[in-house]
């Protein structure tokens, strides 16, 4: 029995008949599609894509074990999660000289200070190394906290913020910058000088003072003083140097730091009842005369402090 219609075996001549009939549109392309280029497409599509995937898998790789990798700057270890250093994760390595240290919310970083301290840098902060030799060690922190304890020569270890400069004298305090750039300085132990560009203020262990950008340091107070002084030493730093009389009348015995930086704030009669407070609370130190301080004389000024400065650190 022939099978024309699908092997043309035989003879049909209906079949020929409708072939010659519709020959201009007989499917000439093979019936089965050709399998060994498809196979081909699809395995170089896939390894393609395994190139790419391995690629952004070694990118992630590099991008925290190269961080911040190198032989000098300050050496760090982070808890918590990694941080950025340098803008690459890293959860250790150092810190070179220009880059930044950024650390997550919930993390904590340890970052040793060359040979002198450490400081231990805490979540959602941005620390940079300024610059580090046999002079001085120099760090700025942009935003955050921080919680440094150095024990080197006065002025050797040196913190930048938006609104001071915080220049240790040996010792171990807390520092940290708010949204708007406020710095808030608190000294745990030894001392503090905070710099700005009207005022400077001398912080000693148990004192804190807060820094606006654009007024620089406020005058300090002791940590435990009352709300009541608190208040007063706020309207003299908010302009009104009246206040200065209503500090001297609250000031207790352990207010005197606060008394002695406002010896360099005030003048004329404020200045005048300042040190007269401080002389019935501690004395007057010999060879300090009431004309010389309210004066202005930076000696006589300075003196005070010396006298006070072994009180300060009980």
């Amino acid at each position: 029995m022939s099978d024309y219609l699908y092997d043309k075996s035989g003879q049909d001549p209906e079949i020929e008949g409708l072939e010659r009939a519709l020959g201009a549109y007989a499917h000439r392309a093979p019936l089965r599609p050709a399998r060994p280029r498809l196979r081909r497409r699809i395995a170089i599509a896939g390894l393609a894509f395994a190139t790419a995937a391995a690629a952004v898998v070694i990118v992630q790789l590099r991008a925290r074990g190269s961080a911040c990798t190198g032989s000098t700057g300050f050496s760090f270890a982070v808890e918590g999660g990694a941080a950025r250093c340098g803008g690459r994760l890293a959860e250790r390595g150092r810190l070179p000289v220009g880059a930044w240290l950024e650390t997550p919310s919930g993390a904590v970083a340890d970052v040793r200070v060359a040979d002198i301290g450490a400081v231990r840098v805490f979540g959602d902060s941005r620390l940079r190394l300024v610059g580090t030799g046999a002079n001085e060690h120099r760090l700025e922190l942009a935003a955050g906290r921080l919680s440094a304890r150095v024990v080197a020569p006065p002025r050797l270890f040196v913190v930048d913020t938006p609104a001071a400069v915080a220049v240790d004298e040996g010792c171990a305090y807390d520092l940290a910058v708010d949204a708007a750039g406020r710095t808030t300085l608190k000294v745990t132990m030894g001392a503090v000088t905070l710099v700005g560009a009207r005022y400077t203020a001398y912080v000693t262990r148990g004192a804190e003072v807060v820094a606006e950008r654009k007024r620089g340091p406020g005058t300090p107070v002791s940590s435990a003083t009352s709300d009541e002084f608190r208040r007063a030493v706020a309207r003299f730093d908010g302009g009104d140097r009246s206040a200065a009389l209503e500090i001297s009348k609250l000031a207790g015995p352990g207010d005197t730091l606060t008394l002695w930086n406002l010896l360099s704030r005030s003048d004329g009669r404020e200045r005048a009842a300042v040190d007269a407070r401080l002389a019935t609370l501690v004395g007057r130190p010999a060879g300090v005369s009431v004309h010389d301080v309210v004066g202005g004389s930076s000696e006589a000024i300075d003196r005070w402090r010396e006298e006070l400065d072994s009180e300060w650190q009980r």
